[in-house]
């Protein structure tokens, strides 16, 4: 077992090479100049011992031995645990941007009129600060895959190991993503590096694309039907019995529409209360849903990789942690009583009570 020191203490390293990059190696960057095109793959080449293989090193990226044969399964999820990169290649990244203008942030609640609400009734009030913007990645999904190159019987072989998606010199901050996709291989393969991609531009788009369904509302059943489709998305377990919770918590909020994503994003859906104000999620990761508040029209134009990449001001986040129902039931009314779309919250008396 390897270890690593994390603020003064001693936690256990899972891989025996260097971890990860605080910046962009120069080796990357001088074979990144050497690219004329557009589209980067992150890729590199090792020789691995093949009892290396056989002890299940290699085993999270898919690599093992039949008889004598070195077998590559297909593409892989890095696991969480292989560093830091790969813990928010799994759960998202929730980063803190004290170098931008601090915002106002407003929050709205609900305080009993003369300390007693059952009888004097309640008031809506709101509270006003500034705040730190926070620029929140969603989980990113990349998966490595690894390819014989060279296998002569001998104690080694030759693997190249691929991360996808690829990557853009275009994209919103591509230092950070290819600096993000650089230790993700780095972290579970103990090397690195970066190719040309022989892929054309349209290709590249369609991976990261999301293109959305629009469904009226109707009653749970009829919805949870659209949603569901003639297929269920992979590697999002009980997608179903998912879809059916969240229509029965939307529905109580009268959504105008519901939304779901097609072809490979069929695991993003969710439901749209005003040109403003569209709640979703991803549950193949399932680890959140966001209220957005952004103009729908634009904001279902962006790609998947770059929805969620800006100002927290725009979207709230709600993270899957004991309690999530409440809190995000919570902050919808107080949204919607913002746009005047609701009233008071159900269950409160507004009149004082007669004795």
């Amino acid at each position: 077992m390897f270890y690593i020191a994390a603020r003064g203490s001693r936690v256990a390293k899972r891989f025996p090479w260097k971890s990860n990059y605080r910046q962009i190696p120069l080796f990357v960057q001088n074979a990144l100049n050497n690219i004329d095109s557009d589209l980067i793959v992150v890729a590199a080449t090792k020789k691995i011992k093949r009892r290396d293989i056989e002890t299940g090193q290699y085993s999270h990226v898919g690599l093992s031995i039949d008889g004598s044969s070195v077998i590559a399964a297909g593409p892989t999820q890095p696991p969480a645990d292989a560093g830091k990169w790969s813990e928010r290649n799994a759960h998202g990244w929730d980063r803190k941007r004290e170098d931008w203008p601090m915002v106002q942030k407003t929050w709205t609640f609900e305080s009993p009129n003369f300390g007693d609400g059952a009888r004097n009734g309640w008031t809506m009030r709101s509270w006003t600060k500034d705040v730190y913007q926070h620029q929140i990645f969603e989980p990113q999904g990349m998966t490595i895959e690894a390819s014989v190159l060279q296998d002569k019987g001998g104690e080694e072989v030759v693997i190249i190991f691929a991360l996808a998606p690829m990557l853009s010199r275009s994209m919103a901050e591509f230092e950070l993503m290819l600096l993000w996709a650089v230790n993700v291989l780095q972290e579970n393969t103990g090397v690195t590096g970066v190719f040309a991609s022989d892929a054309k531009r349209e290709e590249y788009l369609s991976t990261i694309t999301l293109d959305w369904q629009i469904f009226p509302p109707g009653t749970a059943d009829e919805v949870v039907a659209r949603l569901l489709g003639s297929a269920h998305p992979t590697n999002a377990p009980d997608f179903e019995k998912h879809v059916r919770e969240r229509v029965r918590l939307f529905e109580g909020f009268e959504p105008k529409a519901y939304i779901r994503g097609q072809g490979g994003f069929g695991s993003y859906f969710g439901a749209k209360f005003a040109d403003n104000l569209v709640v979703f999620e991803n549950l193949k990761y399932g680890n959140a849903i966001y209220l957005l508040y952004q103009d729908w029209d634009e904001a279902s134009q962006r790609s998947r990789l770059d929805l969620l990449r800006d100002q927290d001001a725009h979207f709230d986040r709600v993270v899957h942690a004991d309690g999530w129902q409440d809190r995000f039931t919570s902050l919808l009314h107080d949204k919607l009583f913002e746009r005047g779309l609701r009233r008071r919250r159900s269950g409160y008396r507004s009149k004082r009570r007669r004795r």
